[in-house]
């Protein structure tokens, strides 16, 4: 996924505070936050965010990141370092994020944008009272995946198997539920694959083309849109229409993408 950071700049503002009329702090004084990034800890949205909030990188606040190195399974030593350092609270952009740093730490806020559902995960025990030390904002929409598929059956009205192609990393998702739901619902059939690493992608294309799919369907996943490119090329080179859900995936070349406007 590759939401905005711009979302969550609001509840990330109450989370540390409204700006100090005192601007002469002491820098060890600053209200202090843990950005747990995906890859790079440049986020221009994050920061334009907290600007629009009176809040300063260096001036009133000051910002403390740490990387997963574009891996799901760097989330939970990233996150446990924040919470050692420690910071007064934790943007996390991703559900798989949110639930490193609430396993590193049961006391320091954390502000999350989930691309799941937050709810039935365990990490909010309501959209409305949160609870814990978890809050956010989720644009996790189950209508969403058979929309997708709807449009894609819609272009390819002969189809009737539909490849898919999943991260196990993010198995806890309801993605792949909510797929099977939706495909039953329009009659298709799924070819399933399951790629955690950039360099089995061309496997599962080509085995998926050999058993039949006629499309392939992309879930979320922070991994593939890092390869929409390769992805894209190789839903070309297989000859399949492709459907997946960022517009990242349609700028590589991809066919379709159906998402919110993550940017408002």
């Amino acid at each position: 996924m590759k939401p905005t950071l711009r979302m969550s700049a609001m509840a990330l503002g109450l989370a540390v505070g409204l700006p100090s009329l005192v601007y002469a702090q002491p820098v060890t004084t600053l209200p202090k936050i843990g950005l747990l990034a995906w890859d790079s800890c440049n986020e221009p949205e994050l920061i334009a965010g907290l600007k629009e909030l009176g809040r300063i990188p260096g001036e009133n606040l000051l910002i403390e990141c740490r990387s997963a190195g574009a891996r799901y399974e760097g989330f939970p030593k990233a996150a446990a370092e924040l919470a050692r350092l420690p910071v007064d609270v934790i943007v996390a952009a991703s559900q798989p994020a949110g639930r490193a740093a609430r396993e590193a730490t049961a006391t320091i806020p954390i502000v999350m944008i989930a691309s799941g559902d937050p709810v039935s995960s365990g990490l909010a025990q309501s959209l409305s009272a949160p609870g814990g030390n978890v809050t956010g904002v989720t644009y996790y929409a189950t209508e969403l995946t058979g929309k997708r598929l709807a449009l894609l059956k819609e272009m390819v009205p002969t189809a009737s198997t539909i490849g898919v192609l999943a991260n196990p990393a993010t198995a806890d998702l309801p993605f792949e539920k909510d797929t099977r739901q939706a495909a039953k619902a329009l009659g298709l059939t799924l070819i399933t694959r399951q790629v955690s690493e950039p360099g089995d992608l061309d496997e599962a294309f080509r085995q998926m083309k050999a058993q039949g799919a006629q499309a392939v369907f992309v879930l979320p996943s922070m991994t593939f849109s890092d390869r929409a490119k390769q992805i894209a090329d190789l839903a070309l080179t297989q000859r399949v229409p492709l459907m997946a859900s960022g517009s990242w995936f349609t700028g590589a070349g991809g066919v379709m993408a159906y998402s919110a406007d993550y940017a408002t």
